[in-house]
C-alpha cells in the first residue's frame, strides 16, 4: 500500500516526510475499514458518501 501511496503522490509532485506518510498510510487503512463497513450496511439510501477533509470546520470553527 505504501509504494501505491508514494507512487500517486510523485506523479502529482507532491513531496512528503517519511512520517507524514506513514500517517497518510494511517489515515487510508482507517478510510478503507470504514468503507467495508458501510459496503456490508443494508441502506435504503445508496448515495451516501463518505468525505475525508483534513483541517476542514468542526462546529463552525477553522480546524487548523
Amino acid at each position: 500500500m505504501r509504494s501505491s501511496i508514494e507512487k500517486v503522490l510523485e506523479e502529482k509532485g507532491i513531496k512528503v516526510s517519511e512520517g507524514e506518510l506513514e500517517l497518510l498510510e494511517q489515515q487510508w487503512k482507517a478510510i478503507q475499514q470504514l468503507k467495508n463497513g458501510i459496503e456490508t450496511l443494508k441502506l435504503n439510501d445508496a448515495d451516501i458518501g463518505i468525505t475525508h477533509h483534513p483541517g476542514g470546520v468542526y462546529c463552525g470553527k477553522t480546524v487548523q
